[in-house]
């Protein structure tokens, strides 16, 4: 039977290489967090980091960084875990990261989690990415929640915003009072995990005032923390 069985794993093969990122995403968090603050919540902000922090020390795996905004937290891994094994990578990860973030909230949850392999000169461009992600989810969720205020539904104001550029929603805000540039960074630009030489070796930062990554110093600061490892 165990024979039989393994015969049907077809895809317990798959390997990966480093460099390589997983990015896990919160499931069905919308009704967890239902009595949030809204758009942002200082305190499941808090969680995520501390989460993603928890992969960092317990799991034995090695993660070289970890950047997380909303309900998704990105780990860069330069060497490949379990021998480049993807559903054992991806089990694992979201596994620990839904334990460790039901126990920051006191709630069951649930992530899953995907594997993207990347080139080392990709890894730059892929965090700018995700960084940009969390710039516009910061511009639509602040429409999106200044729209409910105004009374229309979550429907109606989903639909206003879909006909809206960027540019459009920053208006409507800022004749609001809201003015998006002047939030916090870390609402902005995320927060990012990662190790740090000090004088008693490798120790772990919490940056919940990360640089554009797009910038010459945001460039920078992955590339020293890659080569630093």
């Amino acid at each position: 039977m165990t024979r039989r069985a393994n015969s049907r794993e077809i895809y317990a093969d798959l390997r990966v290489r480093a460099p390589l990122v997983v990015r896990a995403d919160g499931r069905g968090f919308g009704k967890i967090l239902k009595e949030a603050k809204k758009p942002y919540d200082l305190d499941f902000a808090r969680v995520m980091a501390k989460a993603a922090r928890g992969f960092f020390e317990e799991s034995g795996l090695g993660p070289a960084l970890a950047f997380t905004f909303s309900d998704e937290i990105n780990l860069l891994f330069l060497k490949t875990p379990f021998n480049g094994r993807l559903e054992k990578i991806d089990s694992v990860v979201a596994g620990s990261l839904s334990g460790l973030l039901a126990l920051g909230i006191s709630k069951a949850v649930a992530m899953d989690a995907r594997a993207i392999p990347l080139c080392p000169e990709e890894v730059g461009e892929y965090f700018a990415e995700r960084q940009d992600e969390a710039w516009r989810n910061h511009v639509f969720s602040y429409g999106f929640y200044a729209l409910i205020e105004d009374g229309q539904t979550p429907n109606q104001a989903m639909g206003s915003l879909q006909g809206m550029k960027e540019g459009e929603i920053h208006e409507m805000l800022f004749q609001r009072g809201v003015n998006l540039a002047k939030n916090p960074a870390w609402q902005r630009r995320g927060i990012l995990i990662r190790r740090e030489m000090d004088e008693y070796g490798k120790g772990i930062v919490e940056d919940w005032e990360p640089p554009l990554f797009r910038s010459e110093e945001g460039r920078s600061l992955l590339e020293r923390t890659i080569r630093e490892l």
